[in-house]
């Protein structure tokens, strides 16, 4: 007979420590805790049970780079060799999980997605579900997913934090603040919570609000992992470009945007995003491109993500070596034409495209590069990247021609 989770949901082929062990990293995974690896020693040590390998193989997954997939295969094979024996709602997370794997993430939202309708107690396959629809620039998956954790989880520490975010990017802002304040009544250290309000108030214009918010929730961020780390970092850098603080923003990038993990493709997208603005608003950011554009080579003939790509892009083309950026361009084609139905329109038609454009930005071909950002830009959204994150696409137009992009809101 399995034993339950913490969610009141068996666990197959684990026993009563696996289990502990299982909820242990639950706790972790929705409150973006720090101690994530402690699930490896668990899945390595119960081969048999394949929703926690199936994690295993998850956390790998979302590294977001090439070395992710390398580690997640041998907790792919335990989960594949078990997983005849567990429930149907772990063999769907297990479908999900190999789907991510063969990076069919529509697919994994999908089967996330329905997973959910049935067994909307499972908070980490709702979490999971959010972050497939949120790099697939799915804000209506986004919200869906939310409003089952809404249900099932009015009391749940962290859950109205997912909430949150997604009534955010959905522009229900009023909800999403109630919401994030509702999370941060629960649980202080709500770090989503923390990073959905601040969403709000980027989004209403309120800078200087915002960046005292993010200053009061800052000391709950130091037991947290990277991401949310760095990420709610930006947001507090970003607060204060919109201030007109550069040396400030200047500050947190070197204290903690860079440098904590710098193979980490999240930390990398970061890191450019905020050269990127910082420059587009008359900063000096000094040597600060080199140590990223080296990790951005790294990352060349990979195409995990078209937003992660069009960062990469950029950083090289920054780089002023244009043979360079060609080349990433180039490599970018070769990928697109290898994919077929709507992902490869996404790569095709869009993203491709996009990466054209910035690359003559770059190179200060601001006439060609702002005429096809303008007409782009009703659909950038399918990219992946939050409205905040993707903002950087209307400054970037808006830096073409002086009255260019003023029209242009972000969806």
């Amino acid at each position: 007979m399995s034993i339950c989770d913490c969610f009141d949901l068996p666990v197959s082929g684990a026993d009563a420590d696996a289990v502990a062990g299982y909820n242990a990293y639950v706790a972790e995974f929705l409150s973006y805790g720090a101690n994530l690896r402690a699930l490896f020693e668990i899945a390595d040590n119960n081969p048999g049970a394949a929703l926690i390998n199936a994690h295993a193989a998850a956390l790998h997954l979302a590294f977001e780079g090439a070395e992710g997939w390398e580690f997640a295969k041998p907790y792919l094979t335990n989960m594949n060799a078990c997983v005849r024996n567990a429930s149907l709602r772990e063999q769907l997370f297990c479908s999900a999980v190999n789907a991510w794997a063969a990076k069919d993430f529509q697919t994994a939202r999908t089967v996330l997605d329905d997973l959910t309708v049935r067994w909307p107690a499972d908070l980490c396959a709702l979490k999971w579900g959010q972050y497939h629809a949120f790099n697939l620039g799915d804000q209506g998956a986004l919200l869906r997913f939310g409003q089952r954790a809404a249900i099932a989880h009015e009391d749940t520490p962290y859950a109205h934090g997912m909430i949150a975010f997604a009534l955010e990017q959905n522009h229900q802002l009023e909800k999403a603040e109630e919401e994030g304040l509702r999370a941060v009544e629960i649980s202080i250290d709500d770090a989503w919570a923390h990073h959905a309000v601040a969403h709000v108030m980027e989004t209403q214009g309120r800078a200087k609000e915002g960046a005292k918010w993010l200053d009061h929730c800052s000391h709950t961020w130091e037991k947290k992992g990277v991401f949310i780390r760095d990420h709610n970092y930006w947001h507090a850098a970003l607060f204060r470009l919109s201030l007109g603080r550069h040396d400030e923003a200047l500050k947190i990038f070197d204290d903690r945007l860079w440098g904590a993990w710098p193979e980490f493709p999240q930390e990398q997208i970061g890191a450019v995003s905020m050269l990127w603005r910082l420059e587009l608003r008359g900063a000096d950011v000094g040597e600060r491109w080199a140590p990223v554009v080296n990790q951005a080579r790294a990352r060349a003939g990979e195409h995990i993500f078209a937003f992660h790509d069009l960062h990469y892009l950029y950083a090289l083309a920054r780089a002023g070596n244009s043979g360079e950026a060609d080349s990433f361009l180039t490599s970018m084609r070769t990928h697109a034409e290898c994919l077929d139905g709507s992902v490869g329109h996404l790569w095709r038609d869009l993203t491709i495209p996009t990466a054209e454009a910035l690359n003559a930005f770059a190179k200060g071909q601001k006439d060609q590069a702002g005429e096809k950002l303008s007409t782009l830009m009703p659909e950038l959204y399918k990219v992946g990247g939050s409205h905040a994150q993707r903002h950087i696409f209307v400054e970037t137009l808006e830096a073409c021609a002086p009255d260019a992009g003023k029209s242009h809101s972000f969806n």
